[in-house]
Parts: structure tokens; sequence; C-alpha cells
């Protein structure tokens, strides 16, 4: 074909195939954007069906009680879990789905904040659309932290904003005039102020701010501007209910939550395999080796990247990943943790292991398929125990094994395995304890005034269930919330009901110094069964006559 001829069949062969490219790129971006629409309402839509259909979980409770007890702030955590129930119960009453309502939002909220991200990072649909499945593939994002009500709800939520606003910070920070900067910096203020009236987990937000600003040699002169100061200092006056409530109160959450997530500092092999293991039971075994190794991966390709804005944006999103996880599992090292705490640390590696798949050879992407797999499974069952309880505890665990010089070999010893490491069947139970309790009479008020316990879930699940907030007590030696709420000196003359679990068997005729009440009488156990299988045991005591409070602490009201 002569020269002039095929151009001009090149010309006009061009066209169609650059209409069909774009044609099939905003086919696909339109599946995309459906995908990841369809990917947040439909699981929000089934967790609602789901939030009603078995009890509160003991922590729960003990929110239900902030709610019913508004406060500037609380022993164990800030105000905000108590605000975000009491509005829902007042919506839906004093149900499940009162106390839970705001869990499926919150988390629908974390899941478009995440996209958000996932898209301000690498503008691809593919890539967004990985991250939301990652997301609900974990089952401690897809199903506990999206149908239980939890401090962790609104702090993800707040958490997710920051580093959003703070990944769009940096990128205008070397072009911004002053007032841009001041809004920048306050607006990152009034969100770690929220984040710690959320969970005290939010102080993590402005030191690994500094933590970035410091290590990175375009973004250090900035902290010597007095913006960034201006912020730390907003956050902290907006967080002011968590600082009034401690002065009013002689810093007792300061001091309780220093005590619980910092000392004794002592190494222990058994809480330190506990830990570890629970967060790889909580994130899925795969998915959790392969956040480890993309933090990894992604922090030597940030090497070798150069002085870039996708770099910088990489290296943020590499502290507040790894910031939760080192921080705490550190803790954990020297003084016990609970498994979810560095979970916010774990929600943003999902971003990093997006990114590791997107760009990795097929042999990563398939583990990472099946790390998604497994973890969709884990949950799948989570919830069909939770429903149906179709998983059966074998009757014995070995205890001991001794080897025998002569025949039998191996001698084994076992002991019996408690119904309550099912902890699935911690979420029923109080509510047929408290029709139990009502078919005999024993919440008739003029026979007993008050309901007790020595463990606060079981006094914030007998609270709820019973609908006795104000008549529920926590007796114990240690201070817990309920030293703030209802005196026992309330009670004095009057006769209460003492209830404790297989879980927690405590006897109150151990537990009270001589002489607290007249007479303590113990009646039948009542035992809670499952498709026919024992779930757990409530042990019932009646409290005669509180002759005088067992012990004395300075945080009772008067």
């Amino acid at each position: 074909m002569p020269p002039d001829v095929q151009g001009d069949s090149l010309k006009r062969s061009s066209v169609p195939v650059a209409q069909t490219d774009l044609k099939t790129k905003s086919a696909y971006s339109l599946s995309g954007v459906f995908g990841v629409i369809l990917l947040m309402v439909v699981p929000t839509l089934l967790r609602f069906l789901l939030i009603g259909r078995f009890d509160l979980d003991n922590d729960e409770a003990h929110y239900y009680m902030y709610a019913v007890h508004p406060d500037f702030s609380f022993f164990d955590h800030p105000l905000m879990i108590g605000l975000l129930v009491s509005k829902g119960m007042e919506w839906w009453g004093q149900t499940e789905l009162g106390v839970r309502f705001f869990a499926p939002v919150l988390f629908l909220l974390s899941s478009i904040l995440l996209a958000m991200i996932a898209w301000r990072l690498l503008p691809d649909g593919k890539f967004v659309l990985t991250v939301l499945l990652l997301l609900n593939a974990v089952p401690l994002f897809g199903l506990l932290g999206a149908t239980l009500m939890l401090p962790d709800d609104p702090l993800s939520v707040f958490w997710l904003l920051y580093l959003l606003v703070l990944l769009n910070g940096i990128r205008i920070f070397p072009r911004a005039t002053w007032v841009s900067k001041l809004g920048i910096w306050s607006l990152l203020g009034l969100i770690f102020g929220l984040a710690l009236l959320s969970k005290y987990n939010g102080i993590l937000l402005p030191a690994i701010t500094l933590g970035i600003m410091a290590s990175q040699k375009t973004l250090r002169p900035f902290l010597r501007e007095p913006w960034p100061w201006a912020g730390l200092a907003l956050g902290f006056a907006f967080a002011w209910p968590l600082f009034y409530w401690n002065w009013m109160h002689g810093e007792a959450s300061f001091l309780f939550q220093a005590r619980h997530g910092l000392g004794p500092f002592a190494f222990k092999w058994v809480a330190f395999y506990q830990m570890v293991l629970g967060q790889i039971g909580y994130i899925s075994p795969i998915l959790w080796v392969l956040i480890i190794i993309s933090l990894f991966s992604l922090t030597r390709l940030t090497k070798k990247m150069g002085e870039s804005p996708e770099r910088l944006s990489w290296i943020v999103v590499l502290w507040f990943a790894a910031g939760p996880l080192v921080f705490f599992n550190l803790i954990g090292l020297v003084h016990p943790i609970l498994p979810h705490w560095p979970a916010l640390g774990y929600m943003s590696g999902l971003l990093v292991l997006g990114y590791t798949y997107h760009r990795s050879s097929e042999t990563f992407q398939k583990w990472v398929r099946a790390g998604a797999g497994l973890g969709f499974a884990m949950t799948v069952l989570v919830l069909l125990q939770v429903t149906n309880d179709v998983l059966v505890l074998p009757a014995s665990f070995p205890h001991a094994i001794r080897v025998n010089a002569s025949y039998p070999f191996i001698h084994t010893e076992s002991r019996p395995v408690p119904p309550w490491v099912d902890i699935t069947n911690d979420l029923f139970g109080y509510k047929r304890l408290a029709h139990h309790l009502s078919e005999e009479g024993d919440t008739d008020k003029t026979r007993w005034a008050f309901f007790d316990s020595d463990h606060f879930n079981t006094s914030d699940e007998l609270a709820f269930y019973l609908h006795a907030p104000e008549k529920t007590l926590c007796l114990t030696p240690e201070p817990t919330q309920f030293d703030y709420w209802t005196s026992p000196s309330h009670f004095l003359g009057t006769n209460g009901i003492f209830i404790s679990t297989d879980k927690y068997p405590t006897d109150p005729r151990k537990l009270y110094p001589p002489g607290t009440f007249r007479n303590i009488i113990p009646e039948t156990p009542y035992p809670i069964y499952r498709n026919g299988r024992l779930a757990r045991i409530f042990y019932v005591y009646r409290l005669i006559h509180l002759e005088r409070l067992p012990w004395t602490k300075g945080a009772q009201i008067p």
C-alpha cells in the first residue's frame, strides 16, 4: 500500500479505536462505581437485619449505662459512645437495635472515607474496590466493628477522616497561605478532639503526625510555624469534657487507663501469645501475614521512589498503619493488652495491602484472594455460630500428657471444656434470665430493691434486661464506673438479688465481709441452653437486708 494511502487508512481507523477505548474505560468506570456502591449498601442493609437478633455484648450493656447516666466523661471511656447509644435508643427504644443502631452507620461512614483515601492515593476503581473487599473480609471490621456498638466505631470514622485531611494538607502546604494552613490545622485539631472524645487511642493522631513531620525534611520546616501547635491546642480544648470530668474526680479515668494499659511491666509468655494469636484471629491468619509483608515491602519501595508527592502520601499511610501496631505490641511485651487495641493500624494497613496487591505478581494476588476468602468464611462461620450454634465444643481437652515406660505408653489427662470458651455464648442468656426472674415475681421492688454482681459487665446486663439502671449495683473492693452512679447507701435496710455466672462464679457469702447482709440465700442455678446444649449457668442469691456497706470508696455518690 502506498504511504499516503496507508497513513490515511490509519487516520480513519484511529477514530473508532479511540472511541472504543473511551467507551471501554467509561463502562469499566461505571461498573467500578456500581461495585463500590453495592459493596457498601448491601452489607449495611444485612447488618441492620442482624443487629437485633442477639443479646447485648457485655461491653455494649456497659455503654447502655453510659447512655442512661449522661456525663462529661466516664471512668473507663470518654463520652462519645454514650451519646450515640442514647440517640439510638431515642429513635428505636431500649432494644438491641436501639443500642447498636449507629454501628452499621459508622462502619458505612468509615467505608466511604477509606474509599476516598484509596482514590486519593491511587485513582483506580479496581484498587478502591480491592480495599473495600479486604475491609469487609476482615472479621474484626466487617463483622464485629460493623454490628457491635463499641468506642472503636466512632474512633474509626475520625481516624480515617483525619488521615484524609492530612493527606490533602501535605500536598498543598508548600504553596498554601497562612490562612489555608490555619484552616487545615484547625480542622485536624477538631477531628483530633472528636477522636479523643471517642477513645483514648485518639492521642496517637498528633503523635503520629509529629513523627511524620519530624522524619520528612520537606515537612520539617512547618513544625517551626505556629499553625500545627495551634491546631493541637484546639483539639485538646475541644476535648475539654474529658479533662473536666477527670479534674472533678481526681484524675480517676487517667489513672485507670494508665494502670489498665501500661503497668505493671512484666513479660508473660501466655499473655503475649494470646495477644498475638488474638490479633491473627481477628484479622484472619493469611491477611494478617500479608499485611505485615506489605508494610515491609512498601517501606523498601518508598526508599526508591525519590522525593515525590506519591512517596510522601504512602509514608503518611505507613505511619498510620505501623504506628498503632508498633506502639501497642511493644506495650504487649511488658504488659497484657487486648488484641483489638491496634485495630486502626490494621485498617490503615489494608490500604498498603491493596496497593501491594495492585502492583504485585499473580502469586501474591492469589494469596490475597485466598486470605480474603478465608476471612469471609470465618465471618460466615461466626454468624452461623451466633444465629444457629453450629459448632459443638468437645467435652474435654488434653491438660497433661505423660510418657510411660510400659503400656499404655502415653497417658493423657483431660479437663472439661467450659461453655464460656465459646465467646458467642456471651450474647445469650440475660434476656431469658430477666424473664425467669419476672415469672417468679423476683423483680417485685417491694421484695427486691436492688440487683447486684461483683463483675461490672454482669451488672450492666442486669440493668438493661431488668430495666433497672438506677437499682443495679456492682459491689466490689476495686473502683468501677458504678461507684459514680448509684450509691449503695440508698439501699441500706433493703433486700437484693446477686447474680454471678459460670464464667465469673463468685459466691457472695465469700465475697462480702460478715455483717454486710443479714442473710445470703443461694437459689437453684439457672442454666441457659442453645439447641439443647448448655451455654451458660446463672447463679442466683438472695441478699437479705443490707446492714452496712462492705467497702468505703471515695468515688461513691453521696
